[in-house]
């Protein structure tokens, strides 16, 4: 029986070229790009998943609110850690990490600069699951300036030579670390990404114990069984505690007092295992996914499949009076409905399995660009693994039952006698079901098309929106504490070349400037929550910020070392409304230990120091030493690479051997929204490929009806009928659908992305009418060309052909 069906079906393939080729090139296009995203999201759900008893494992965070700020912060204070395993049952086992984003290194003659440096306390490696391959676990952290290096790093430094006992020189300050161990490079997959990692006792912020500064990542391991629930309440009454007391000590009011006046400060837990998906955190050690993204990827993986499913459904019911006298003479000799269902669904099973190995080699062939594009590092690997082939086996007969399970109902259900009387074929012309499923794979593909030309005018947007400053041809350089006492004489050769327009130092440069700390007005004695940055007398003209009252610092008043500006957004917080000369702000200035006022002498227009997914916070500047850790170089358009040069030669004449690092801060800004990018890349791709296999079985559609209607075209054309008529009769009942499609389209997918991708940015763009308007014109001109390729053919042939046999 199987051979009679095999043979039946290869028979039928043959016979009707065409349309098994769309089948099976649809069904192909349908699975690789359902498995590629597949392979996409099981990537991104198995972050942290290597770490042994990592479900145990659960990081703090930090979040609060002041006159209405919102902070939400992965960070947490020192002595966190060591009241969580003396104070909570619970907690097994806890684990402070530091962060360093950029740290230069020197070895010998030798400059690096590293991009990641995790300060790690002794018990990292029996906390993580990361493998350390040379050197004791145990002792490898313990200690001041011991460094443990990854293996890739370990290799640009020293080769294949021994790295165990070596010393290089870490920081600006050049100091002598000692080299214990070298650890396998983290796993792609992992949410801590670090190039070395050095011994907490190396960091004097590790000895801090003060509870309001949060500078640290603490994670804490329960024991099997004990609900982290627990250590929630735990964290909860350290802030009575402990963060009570030193409110009180800062700020003048007691807690109580502070959380009366509407603000909120809190502790939260997150599973490790949820960090890279979950997470919506300030201050994250790596930018994390977003399940957002997942359940959008998800379902746009659904949709494509199903629209190759509905093609085969499709093209089978539309050429079902072809098969229906086949039908019934077999029902008529004694078929059961049985066996005619198997012989569809052998059928369909045929198509799927042929397309589950075009799709294989397509998966292949694709894989290279898709990590280019997805900025991932899938391989083939995941195919070694034992449950992929089965599940893989599984997918390709699923596919053949979806796509084949109507078909094979809908032409066993023909009635042999009204087939073999011809009653059957004006029925199966039209069908509602059918209809129903072209507006549903052009209603998938006109929402897609919307949801890209929506990330991409709001990517659009984020490049060019005006962030209140002249962000082009800003040069951010990192590590100028290095340059010491010549750091005013390398400003100055770099502003005696005409390529070069001016250069100030700062603490921070945009869109990086995210230390922040509590100020109290003079008058008010109200607190603020505020964002600090330290600047130079040249500023204002490096970056082109704009002033709206007051001054900028000058050299001319000695004074403004105790003198402060703020933004916009700062000093309308204050309830300020003019400057008088007489506001204050007291704060901690890094001066000494005890809170200092300063005067406020100037205002700045807002201006954009985060990402644009964040409001603009209060913002407060004063003067800061020079050099200070970063140097803004506004320089000339034009001749870039011979200024860089030139910039290049400068440092190293000055710095000391430093490592020569540099970045642009429109670049800086771009690389803020990379994922958001990525996300675009892919769901255009997928639209593209989405729409390709609809027009597939449009275009199938539109070569049978063209067909069956070959006579009536004939007829009409021989009556006299145009060219322009015909086309239009064969073309409008599709295009009819596709309207119908874009109908509903329109409206769900404007709610959609305003109110769930769009909100996720404080500065967005509005979906105008004319953009949905423009989608559901491409997705009619898209469907009317693949329809029309078809009816030209049909109402340019000769009618003579098709009447001569009548």
């Amino acid at each position: 029986m199987l051979k009679s069906y095999l043979k039946i079906t290869f028979r039928n393939l043959l016979k009707n070229k065409v349309y098994s080729g769309i089948n099976i090139l649809g069904l192909s296009l349908g699975m690789a790009a359902s498995i590629l995203i597949i392979i996409y999201i099981v990537d991104e759900l198995s972050y942290d998943k290597f770490h042994p008893g990592g479900e145990l494992i659960y990081r703090v965070g930090m979040q609060g609110k002041m006159n209405g700020n919102e902070f939400n912060m992965a960070l947490s204070p020192a002595p966190l850690s060591q009241a969580l395993k003396d104070e909570v049952p619970e907690v097994a086992d806890a684990i402070r990490l530091g962060a360093f984003r950029t740290m230069p290194i020197r070895l010998e003659e030798k400059t690096f600069t590293e991009p990641m440096m995790l300060v790690a306390e002794s018990n990292f490696f029996e906390f993580f699951g990361f493998e350390l391959l040379q050197g004791d676990p145990k002792t490898a952290l313990s200690g001041t300036d011991r460094i443990v290096l990854t293996e890739s790093t370990s290799k640009k430094y020293f080769g294949d030579a021994d790295p165990i006992g070596q010393i290089i020189l870490r920081g600006s300050d050049k100091r002598a670390t000692e080299v214990t161990g070298v650890v396998a490079d983290p796993p792609h997959n992992s949410h801590l990404d670090f190039e070395m990692l050095l011994s907490a006792e190396s960091w004097a912020y590790m000895k801090d114990l003060q509870w309001s500064s949060n500078n640290l990542y603490t994670y804490f391991r329960i024991h099997p069984g004990s609900n982290p629930q627990q250590v929630k309440i735990a964290l909860d009454s350290f802030i009575q505690k402990y963060f009570g007391p030193e409110i009180e000590q800062f700020l003048g009011i007691s807690l109580k007092a502070f959380l009366e006046a509407g603000n909120q400060f809190g502790y939260l837990i997150q599973p490790l295992q949820d960090i890279h998906l979950h997470s919506d955190l300030d201050e994250e050690i790596k930018p994390g996914g977003s399940i957002q993204y997942l359940y959008i990827f998800g379902a746009i993986a659904l949709f494509i499949i199903v629209i190759a499913c509905i093609n085969f459904m499709n093209l089978s019911t539309a050429r079902s009076s072809n098969r229906a006298k086949e039908v019934g003479v077999r029902k008529s000799v004694g078929a059961g409905k049985g066996r005619l269902i198997g012989q569809f669904l052998s059928e369909s099973m045929v198509y799927s399995f042929m397309s589950g190995f075009i799709a294989l080699l397509l998966i292949v062939i694709a894989l290279r660009p898709f990590n280019s594009l997805s900025g991932k590092e899938l391989g083939l690997e995941l195919f070694a693994h034992p449950l992929v082939l089965p599940a893989f086996l599984g997918f390709m007969i699923l596919i053949g039952l979806m796509a084949g399970s109507y078909p094979a109902f809908y032409l066993t259900a023909f009635s042999p006698v009204a087939v073999l009387k011809g009653k059957i074929r004006s029925g199966v012309k039209r069908s509602n079901f059918r209809n129903g499923l072209v507006v549903f794979q052009f209603f998938i593909s006109i929402s897609l098309i919307i949801s890209s030309m929506v990330v991409y005018k709001q990517l659009n947007y984020m490049q060019e929106k005006n962030l209140g400053f002249d962000k082009e041809n800003v040069i951010k350089l990192l590590h100028t504490m290095a340059l010491g006492k010549n750091s005013e004489s390398f400003k100055q050769e770099l502003l005696a070349n005409s390529g070069f327009v001016s250069a100030s130092y700062a603490n921070a440069l945009p869109p990086n400037i995210d230390w922040n700390s509590v100020f109290k007005t003079s008058d008010t004695k109200q607190d603020f929550l505020c964002n600090l940055n330290f600047v130079d007398h040249d500023h204002l003209e490096t970056m082109k910020y704009t002033m709206v009252m007051g001054r900028f610092f000058s050299k001319d008043y000695p004074s403004d070392t105790g003198a402060i500006l703020l933004n916009e957004s700062a000093f309308r917080q204050m309830g300020w409304t003019t400057l008088d000369g007489n506001q204050r702000l007291g704060g901690f200035w890094n001066v000494n230990s005890e809170p200092v006022e300063r005067e406020v002498i100037g205002v700045i227009q807002d201006f954009n120091f985060e990402s644009l997914k964040n409001a603009v916070r209060p913002l407060i500047m004063t003067l800061g030493p020079e050099p200070n850790r970063e140097l803004a170089v506004r320089i000339s358009p034009g001749d870039l690479e011979s200024k860089l040069a030139f910039l290049e030669r400068t440092w190293k004449k000055h710095s000391d051997g430093a490592a020569f690092e540099y970045s642009f801060v429109d670049a800086n800004f771009d690389a803020l929204f990379n994922q958001e990018k990525k996300m675009g890349n892919i769901i255009l791709i997928f639209t593209v490929l989405a729409i390709s296999i609809a027009c597939l079985g449009l275009f199938g559609l539109a070569a049978y009806t063209a067909e069956q209607r070959s006579k009536e075209i004939s007829i009409r054309k021989a009556l006299g009928a145009s060219m322009a008529n015909l086309v239009t009769i064969l073309s409008k009942d599709f295009t009819i659908l596709v309207g119908i499609a874009f109908l509903i389209a329109g409206p769900l997918s404007y709610y959609l992305m305003t109110n769930f991708w769009l909100q996720n940015f404080a500065f967005r763009v509005d979906i105008d009418v004319f953009l949905i308007l423009i989608a559901g014109v491409i997705s009619i001109v898209i469907a009317w060309l693949t329809i029309s390729v078809q009816s030209f053919k049909t109402a340019m042939n000769n009618p003579v052909d098709y009447l001569k046999n009548e």
